[in-house]
């Protein structure tokens, strides 16, 4: 619970929509220029929650605190139903000491919000890559520990920072239940009073390891498996669903999907607000998107069959088998897409697929995202191979009784499939196969005459942000 000045009991209300500091827009945000975003963030596009990330991002320690005492001048409602919610490092990934400064962050700009507004700014920290439950039980002591040392010594009340764990895999989805329970066992522990818990579901780096049909299958599952849990536990459940502008990510923030996405991925309780929906499409389009969002808040999940788990394993195998041939190319001109938020080098901090015995280095999501559509190959369809098995097998059916818009998915990419480019840069074999594809899914294929004018154009690097600009988003 949290208090007021008076002692009176505050209710939290959970936060519909979260902006963050995604790197997915073809406009470049600086750490420095992130404090007036967060307030933009709150006033102009109406999220009741930022994200300040940390997570192999070079994000200022201060800077929960001065968004708060930005907010403070400008007479906003920091900590009464506006929030900050830090996505610190993984422990697991990254140094220990920068997740131990970025909680100490997160406590400091508490202080503040309660000296100066009797508020707490920050309810909910995210700890991202959650892989084991060790490491949610680590962070949330921590959490709770150092939180106590700080009240008592500066004589303010300690009201519960909770520990949101951020699953991004889509065979860590599939076991939604373990994080959960974890969790609930480990506040129970220290006698949290639980109205709500919170869990984040992402897609962009679940489809990164596994593709658009397995990262999409795992996370309808996750939906309706914590729709049990809710009952089991007795407490409300509240997942996040974290997607971007590109169906490969999700497409929930895009203005020409959003109204299918939000039908597919039922049972959200928060979205995010990614960057390229707030700096690559019009406001006019933003407000779309943000209607057909608060409009699907807290949906009712589909239901789903036992047999979903064999095809996200088909899936994911089928999807692994054709990347690991483009890696190195994939990873070549990665280097070509600029950055625009102040992240550290994917070289540094980036993700990686398993197959079989070895272990492919690839960048992070977006970057990776932007790279395939450099090559002229839209990422969705590099499920073109299972597409063609399910075709054979006469199983595609079970594809569209899970994924019911995947077939308008696919329509929406091909604008963007330039297949001579694709074949010079990759080869015939892929080309074929996805134009095999196409087939099956029974989808003319129409490029965008102006986008394949430029993506054959070499080099191909001054043109990158402006083929972003035309699909609404750089990845």
């Amino acid at each position: 619970m949290v208090y007021n000045r008076l002692g009176m009991v505050r209710a939290i209300m959970i936060p519909k929509l979260m902006c963050t500091q995604h790197p997915d827009s073809t406009v470049k945000v600086t750490v420095q220029e992130e404090v007036n975003e967060a307030i933009q963030s709150y006033t102009m596009y109406g999220c009741e929650e930022i994200m300040s990330d940390y997570e192999g991002k070079l994000t200022p320690y201060a800077q929960p605190k001065d968004i708060i005492m930005k907010a403070i001048e400008l007479g906003i409602p920091i900590g009464d139903r506006l929030y900050i919610t830090p996505r610190v490092p993984n422990p697991k990934l990254e140094d220990f000491d920068r997740v131990a400064l970025t909680l100490e962050a997160s406590l400091i700009a508490n202080y503040y919000s309660y000296i100066h507004l009797g508020t707490q700014a920050v309810k909910w920290i995210i700890l991202p890559m959650v892989e084991t439950t060790d490491v949610v039980r680590l962070i949330q002591r921590l959490i709770i520990r150092k939180s106590k040392i700080l009240c008592e010594e500066m004589n303010v009340p300690c009201p519960l920072m909770q520990l949101i764990p951020l699953i991004e895999d889509s065979s860590r989805l599939i076991h939604v239940h373990e994080y959960i329970t974890g969790l609930y066992s480990i506040l129970k522990e220290f006698n949290a009073d639980l109205d709500n818990l919170r869990v984040f579901l992402g897609k962009s780096d679940s489809a990164t390891k596994s593709g658009h049909i397995a990262s999409a299958l795992s996370l309808i599952y996750a939906l309706h498996r914590i729709s049990e849990i809710d009952k089991e536990l007795d407490v409300n459940i509240k997942p996040i669903i974290g997607m971007g502008s590109p169906p490969f990510r999700g497409g929930i923030n895009n203005p020409r999907l959003v109204d299918m996405e939000v039908e597919q991925y039922k049972g959200f309780s928060t979205v995010t607000i990614q960057s390229a929906v707030r700096y690559d499409v019009t406001y006019t389009d933003y407000q779309k998107v943000q209607s057909v969002l608060l409009n699907n808040i807290d949906g009712v999940p589909r239901r789903v069959d036992s047999e979903i788990i064999q095809l996200i394993e088909n899936a994911t195998l089928r999807y692994r088998t054709l990347v690991a041939k483009y890696i190195d190319i994939v990873n070549k001109y990665a280097m070509t897409i600029p950055t625009t938020r102040d992240r550290v080098s994917w070289r540094e901090y980036g993700r990686s697929i398993i197959l079989e015995d070895k272990m492919l280095s690839t960048p992070r999501a977006i970057i990776y995202t932007a790279t395939w559509y450099v090559l002229g190959v839209p990422p969705l369809l590099l499920d073109a191979d299972f597409i063609i098995e399910a075709y054979k097998k006469d199983v595609i059916d079970d594809i569209v009784k899970y994924i019911p818009y995947i077939r308008r998915e696919w329509e929406y990419e091909v604008q963007f499939y330039v297949p001579h480019v694709a074949e010079k840069r990759l080869g015939k074999e892929i080309v074929s196969k996805i134009n095999e594809a196409i087939d099956v899914m029974g989808i003319k294929h129409e490029p965008i005459e102006l986008y394949s004018k430029l993506i054959e154009l070499n080099p191909i690097e001054p043109y990158i942000l402006s083929l972003g600009k035309i699909r609404g988003f750089l990845g």
